[in-house]
């Protein structure tokens, strides 16, 4: 509105004040990154054994955490970059966790990315001999398999991780019978979170103001204007967080079972038939999902360019695509049937249109993200609790979902085609798997 008041009707002033808004915001995100450069989230690290060996008797302490193996053990190099080194000590010992109070007597092991220099330190002079049995070899492979890793956060868009390589940056302990004792111990600051906070949220922003941009001719359709003048029943005040609830089942039962990611898509399809048997009845009004002929056709472009721009400010400019076989390929419509579609015509082409008749447009995206942010939540506390206690989850929760749920709920708004939403949905999660880096 303030931009409307200050341009009028000249859409040419009204581009020249957006895109100097959107240039200040860019050169502020350059500065915060120049000076906080461990605020951009890096792809995930890929972990696999590449050397394993036996060691003599080792104690070391090393920050927080103090080692004790008096018979040796096992060391299996699982990842290694120019800073530093990812092992994991198999053995029978005792070892501390001073910052949580953790003593295992016994326990069998630790997972641990430390600086090259702090490793070699500790080390000392302690032979590593290759293992050649192939018994002992399948253990620690077997072991190996049921690991962590670093945290990696907005798993089912863009996964990200965050670490530092300055001296034990990551480690957490293994029980005997081979499962991570979590939460993990994580090198961080404070200052590095408000940062990649501040960044992630200039990033949505910028999304934000882009669609603006493209989309300044803007009005809302007589369709629309005739919804907000109805006033909806009271039955979707109930219905909107039922619907949330059960797209967050949707989502956690495939996770905490091993399905196929796919099957959550029962779970969509039942919140779906769900408002068509209410609309049916005559209990709910105006059910179309966002799929309305007169609006199929927009909005599409504007998807592709978002979803460009949200690629490359996670990731940066990419080096190539791959898309590898043609069941690669096929995994972009099914995303878009399955995962996608039907997440879109509930989040945005009911839960959103509903609440948008109720208070508005603006309160109604506001109540929107914050039930999706919600819905989150639940997911992450019923398939990986240990993850609240990882200071990068919460940027998650705060940012990064209600971020993307934003810009879907706004490019909704200006589009009021689901389609569009869809397909931008889609490509968030399908385009990090094909992009190089």
């Amino acid at each position: 509105m303030l931009l409307k008041r200050i341009s009028g009707k000249n859409y040419f002033i009204a581009s020249l004040i957006l895109f100097g808004i959107i240039l200040v915001l860019v050169i502020a995100v350059f500065v915060l990154t120049a000076f906080i450069p461990d605020a951009l989230g890096q792809k995930p690290q890929e972990y696999s054994i590449s050397t394993v060996c036996e060691f003599e008797p080792w104690q070391f302490r090393i920050e927080a955490l103090s080692v004790n193996f008096p018979e040796g053990g096992t060391i299996a190099t699982v990842q290694e970059t120019n800073f530093d080194r990812t092992v994991m000590l198999l053995g029978r010992g005792t070892i501390r966790h001073y910052n949580n109070g953790t003593d295992h007597d016994e326990a069998y092991g630790v997972f641990m990315t430390v600086e090259h220099g702090l490793f070699e330190e500790i080390r000392g002079d302690n032979i590593f001999i290759p293992v050649q049995d192939l018994e002992r070899l399948e253990i620690v492979t077997a072991v190996f398999n049921r690991q962590e890793g670093k945290p990696t956060i907005w798993k089912d868009k863009i996964p990200m991780s965050f670490h530092t390589p300055e001296g034990l940056s990551y480690f957490y302990l293994i029980a005997m019978d081979g499962e991570p004792i979590l939460p993990p111990e994580t090198k961080y600051s404070s200052l590095n979170v408000l940062g990649s906070a501040v960044v992630y949220t200039l990033f949505t922003l910028i999304m934000l103001l882009v669609i603006m941009l493209f989309t300044l001719d803007h009005r809302y359709s007589k369709y629309w204007v005739h919804l907000a003048r109805t006033h909806p029943g009271y039955l979707g005040l109930i219905l909107a967080p039922v619907l949330a609830a059960i797209m967050a089942a949707g989502t956690i039962m495939p996770e905490i079972n091993n399905w196929p990611d796919y099957y959550a898509f029962i779970g969509y399809a039942a919140g779906i038939l769900i408002l068509i048997g209410l609309f049916k009845l005559g209990y709910i009004d105006f059910l179309d999902f966002g799929l309305r002929r007169d609006r199929l056709k927009h909005g599409y472009l504007l998807a592709v360019v978002t979803a460009a721009l949200i690629m490359m400010a996670t990731r940066g400019f990419p080096e190539g695509v791959d898309t590898g076989d043609y069941n690669n390929l096929l995994q972009l419509p099914l995303l878009f049937l399955l995962i996608a579609l039907p997440r879109e015509m509930i989040w945005r082409g009911y839960i959103q249109a509903y609440l948008t008749r109720l208070t508005g447009p603006n309160w109604g995206l506001l109540i929107m993200i914050l039930l999706a942010a919600a819905a989150h939540t639940a997911f992450i506390y019923a398939t990986e609790p240990w993850m609240l206690y990882y200071p990068y989850t919460h940027l998650e929760i705060a940012v990064l979902v209600p971020g993307t749920a934003a810009i879907l709920g706004f490019i909704y708004l200006r589009t009021e085609n689901i389609l569009a939403n869809a397909l931008l949905h889609s490509l968030i999660i399908f385009l990090p798997g094909i992009i190089q880096y």
